[in-house]
């Protein structure tokens, strides 16, 4: 992963990290309570690869958020400019 995709994705563990600490929620007891891989988790949050749509909106909606609330965290976090980059063939 590089370039913008990393911005995007370490926005996206960011929100998510933010928001678990914001309820007071350690990592251990936050994926056992709610059925998340731990090493899923520890992806999202660390942007170590790229993680599809359902994985991130299941761990939005264990924080409590919906799918709108969370798009308005994650335009918070990215910088202002962000855009995604087209890629060359």
């Amino acid at each position: 992963m590089r370039g913008n995709d990393k911005i995007f994705y370490t926005a996206i563990g960011n929100v998510i990290k933010k928001r678990r600490k914001d309820l007071k929620l350690t990592f251990t007891v936050f994926c056992y309570e709610n059925d998340i891989a731990k090493s899923t988790l520890d992806n999202i949050e660390r942007a170590n690869r790229r993680v599809g749509m359902f994985y991130i909106l299941q761990v939005a909606q264990a924080l409590g958020l919906s799918i709108v609330e969370f798009a308005k965290l994650l335009q918070d976090e990215l910088p202002k400019d962000f855009k995604f980059e087209k890629e060359q063939n």
